[in-house]
């Protein structure tokens, strides 16, 4: 197999636990790297890790504040050209019942991961459609394919609206040789779910266990591999596609 093509890759929300490994991954393949996370001080570290392996440019911004991001994804375009897009911002632990959310919940939950994922997209695509080549990763999860013991519903109706609007855009964007998929990550131990999880009491943490086909939670190294696999030339023809790493939760 030929080495990948070394190409330009914007992760948003890249300090996280899973985009974090994918960051160090696409580092080690050659790719330069276009950082951008709201967290100053994790963004910091973690671009200086992979400067020693790449080239890397950090950049601070809070991506739901959607007026100053497309100011700041504009200059990212002008500047660098991003051919890889991933957007990985968006989670939630809150067990809320639906008659205890509030519109707010609603609001918060679809800015975050759905009017996030779209401004990201708004902006880079044209420019990837523009030089015919462009890979496209939106985060859903599995309570967007089904339910969720970890979640609420407001949370569930975004993540399944992030399915549909990739679905879209991907269509629209076939014939330009950008494709766009999603991929559906079910309970993986990043550091923010396990400390969620260690929370719970022992009753709730068996109860959630024995729905779980597998028995545990996905590693971080399991959950990224599916992402890599979409950044890469060899998914030119998947596009609308979802990528489902749940342990069997959701088949």
């Amino acid at each position: 197999m030929s080495a990948p093509t070394p190409r330009t890759a914007l992760l948003i929300g890249a300090a996280g636990g899973i985009l974090s490994e994918v960051s160090r991954k696409l580092a080690e393949e050659g790719h330069t790297l276009v950082l951008f996370d709201r967290d100053p001080e994790a963004l910091g570290r973690l671009a200086d890790e992979l400067a020693r392996i790449t080239k890397v440019e950090a950049v601070v911004g809070d991506i739901t504040d959607i007026p100053a991001a497309e100011r700041l994804l504009t200059d990212i375009v002008d500047r660098f050209a991003p051919s890889v897009l991933v957007n990985g911002v968006g989670g939630d632990t809150r067990v809320i019942g639906y008659a205890d959310l509030t519109v707010d919940h609603f609001d918060r939950s679809f800015l975050e991961n759905v009017v996030s994922s779209w401004i990201a997209v708004k902006v880079c695509a044209p420019r990837m459609a523009a030089d015919g080549y462009g890979r496209i990763v939106n985060f859903a999860s599995a309570g967007g394919r089904t339910y969720s013991h970890f979640n609420n519903a407001a949370y569930v109706a975004s993540k399944a609206a992030v399915i549909g609007m990739t679905k879209q855009m991907a269509y629209e964007l076939a014939t330009h040789g950008v494709v766009l998929n999603v991929v559906a990550h079910g309970p993986i131990a990043t550091e923010r779910v396990a400390g969620a999880w260690e929370r719970r009491d022992p009753a709730q943490k068996e109860a959630v266990l024995s729905r779980l086909p597998m028995g545990r939670m996905g590693t971080v190294d399991e959950a990224v591999g599916s992402v890599l696999h979409l950044c890469s030339e060899s998914a030119g023809y998947s596009t609308g596609s979802v990528i489902d790493i749940n342990g069997g939760l959701y088949m």
